[in-house]
């Protein structure tokens, strides 16, 4: 599936929180897409309640579409 900058997507897999974070975040979490990446079928998504404020980077095939 093929998502756009600003579409709401939920998560298929479980996210451990990044190294020096402590957020983590479980399957379906919901967040926004803020990036593309080019050429290797990626996204960054801002996940909600991240206190980071950081797009987090999630293949594809690890999202679907929000029905939010």
């Amino acid at each position: 599936m093929t998502f756009s900058v600003g579409q709401r997507v939920r998560t298929t897999v479980e996210a451990p929180a990044a190294k020096g974070f402590t957020y983590s975040a479980p399957t379906g979490t919901l967040g926004t897409v803020m990036h593309l990446h080019e050429g290797c079928d990626g996204y960054g998504v801002l996940l909600d309640g991240d206190p980071s404020g950081l797009d987090a980077y999630y293949d594809a095939d690890e999202l679907e579409a929000a029905d939010v």
